[in-house]
């Protein structure tokens, strides 16, 4: 059994220190050759290609009191990575029917470091989905809404330390042709007007630089990260929709919108504490956008877990409900504390704080939007399990987070656990 949960693996997921105590086996780094003795027995874990990664993952996220349709929400992927012909042809894919995501990037031999990139992003759900103020659902502004967009365009890839086969500074720029459909339900009120199909072109800069060595589990080991999007859209038809309780939105403007994010993550020791058991994770998430509406604003959470080179760069607040909030801005920072237990054994403690914006009732039952706090204090478990498999257990209390208790005005704070298991296929 140890030798299974020695070769347990993660889904998603410049060195700035770290000595290691005297005596102390070293952690073991994601890909390499390992060697360690548990419990009187030997065990090894061979080295492995991470250029070429294929898996799958299926999790469980429960939010009690949370978003009716959202209390209990399942997810999962299947996550494909290949980086092959010396780095002169990528592709990157997570699959899940309803979400697709994919890269797929040719590199220009007579120009280095340059290369043509291809995208796909959509987001098809046939049934329809309401927006929620205050954790309670709005359910005549329930519509049926999808995207699908096409991209191209030109990138750059500059290697740099520790060279692992992610650690890179990647900028692309692309045009993503893209169209939107919308469709009422039942439930939608009569007053809330439907939008129109139409199609819609974005112009999307992107950077990422990673210089992370990452642990056995591909958990954040020592370095950073870092990267940001730039994103102008239009569409060729909008007009007029929406409705009450929110206020009507002003679709001249909301035709061509403009949004920028940020992030950075460092993974660093204990200051003062020779072992490199004991890690400190660091990051921060932010977006700010121009003429944002329902359909082109941010969706937070963007991600349950993982810290895959793509992942790290979408925000992740636990005890809220994934797309429960819209905001035109936000800013996230969380702070972790992780411990090497067992090579393969990971709890950890965290603190997360946000400024978001939300809608919330006023004294007269109208909607109007604020910028907030959200405080969250919680904890969690990562670790390798049978058949080359990962788990990874979180609980969470969300202090700012407003809940609905039923029947009672809603409440500030909430508790959310996510169960997230993936395997290597």
């Amino acid at each position: 059994m140890a030798r299974v949960l020695a070769c347990g693996l993660g889904l998603v997921l410049c060195g700035l220190g770290g000595n290691i105590a005297q005596g102390e086996d070293p952690t073991p780094i994601a890909g390499e050759e390992f060697r360690t003795t548990l419990f009187g027995e030997e065990i090894y874990v061979p080295p492995r290609d991470r250029r070429s990664v294929t898996a799958a993952s299926f999790g469980v996220q429960a939010i009690p009191n949370g978003p009716s349709q959202m209390e209990m929400l399942p997810f999962g992927a299947l996550y494909v990575w290949r980086n092959w012909d010396d780095d002169n042809r990528r592709l990157r894919g997570t699959f899940s029917g309803v979400v697709n995501d994919v890269d797929y990037t040719i590199g220009l031999r007579e120009y280095p470091n340059w290369s043509l990139i291809f995208t796909w992003d959509n987001f098809i759900l046939p049934m329809g989905r309401s927006e929620y103020v205050q954790g309670q659902r709005q359910r005549g502004t329930e519509l049926e809404w999808s995207y699908a967009f096409a991209g191209a365009g030109l990138g750059y890839r500059l290697p740099v330390h520790p060279f692992r086969q992610d650690s890179a500074v990647n900028m692309s720029l692309t045009y993503e042709a893209g169209y939107r459909w919308f469709k009422g339900t039942g439930h939608t009120s009569a007053q809330y007007g439907v939008p129109k199909d139409t199609y819609e072109g974005r112009i999307h800069f992107r950077i990422r630089a990673d210089a992370l060595k990452r642990n056995l589990m591909e958990l954040p080991h020592e370095g950073f990260t870092m990267g940001g999007d730039l994103i102008h859209g239009h569409r060729a038809k909008w007009d007029r929709w929406g409705g009450a309780p929110f206020d009507t939105p002003d679709f001249t403007k909301e035709q061509t919108y403009l949004q920028a994010s940020a992030y950075a993550l460092v993974a660093t020791g204990l200051p003062f504490i020779e072992s490199e058991k004991h890690r400190l994770v660091t990051s921060v998430h932010g977006g700010i956008g121009k003429d944002l509406d329902r359909f082109s604003a941010f969706r937070l959470p963007g991600r349950p877990t993982g810290y895959e080179w793509e992942a790290i760069s979408l925000p992740m607040i636990h005890g809220v409900a994934f797309n429960e909030l819209f905001p035109t801005r936000y800013a996230v920072a969380n702070l972790q504390y992780r411990y090497e237990a067992l090579f393969f054994l990971y709890p950890y403690l965290e603190a997360t704080w946000g400024l978001v914006e939300r809608p919330v009732f006023t004294s007269n039952g109208a909607v109007k939007n604020i910028t907030d706090s959200m405080p969250a204090l919680g904890g969690g478990l990562v670790t390798g399990a049978p058949w080359k498999s990962q788990v990874e257990l979180n609980y969470t209390y969300n202090f700012g987070i407003y809940r609905d208790p039923g029947g009672a005005p809603p409440t500030k704070g909430g508790h959310g656990i996510i169960f997230f298991w993936s395997k290597e296929l």
